[in-house]
C-alpha cells in the first residue's frame, strides 16, 4: 500500500518543480570579462536612437554585440572582483539585469559591457571604474496565458 503514495510524493513532487521552473528565468552559459560605467545623458543609442530606455542599460562590445543582434536582450551581470589595488573589493552582493541598447565603438570601449552608472553602482563602488563580471544572457519566461476565462 505505500508505492502507490509514494508514486503520488514523487508525482507532486515532480509536478511542483515544474511550476516552479515555469516562472524562473531561462540560464545561458556565463561568459567573463570586465565591466565599465558611462554616465548620462544615455541617448541618442545605436538600438534606439532617442527612444528612452530607462538606466538600467548597457552598450555591448564586440563580444556582444553581434552586428545589432544584441539589441533589446537583456544580461545579468555580476561583479566577480576588481581590475586595480585602488579599490581591491569593489563589489556589492548580487546581481543586476540590464538591456542592451547601444554599441561600445571598438576605439572608446574599455570593457566587455560598459553599464550605465546606475546599473554599475548597483553591483560595484564606481571608484573602481573597471571590474571583472560575469554576464549572461536573462530571457524570464512567462507559462503560457490561456484564454479560457473559466475559473
Amino acid at each position: 500500500m505505500a508505492m502507490p503514495q509514494l508514486r503520488h510524493s514523487i508525482f507532486v513532487a515532480i509536478a511542483t518543480l515544474c511550476f516552479y521552473l515555469s516562472f524562473t528565468s531561462l540560464a545561458y552559459a556565463q561568459e567573463s570579462g570586465t565591466a565599465t560605467y558611462n554616465t548620462p545623458p544615455y541617448l541618442p543609442s545605436s538600438c534606439y536612437g532617442f527612444e528612452d530606455q530607462g538606466v538600467m542599460i548597457a552598450a555591448a562590445s564586440d563580444a556582444i554585440y553581434n552586428d545589432g543582434e544584441a539589441c533589446g536582450q537583456m544580461y545579468e551581470v555580476t561583479c566577480l572582483s576588481g581590475t586595480n589595488l585602488g579599490t581591491p573589493m569593489p563589489c556589492l552582493e548580487g546581481s543586476v539585469v540590464v538591456k542592451i541598447t547601444d554599441y561600445c565603438k571598438p576605439e572608446s570601449c574599455r570593457g566587455t559591457i560598459d553599464l550605465s552608472i546606475e546599473a554599475f553602482a548597483s553591483i560595484a563602488d564606481p571608484a573602481s571604474g573597471v571590474i571583472n563580471v560575469s554576464y549572461q544572457k536573462y530571457v524570464l519566461h512567462h507559462p503560457p496565458i490561456s484564454s479560457n476565462n473559466n475559473f
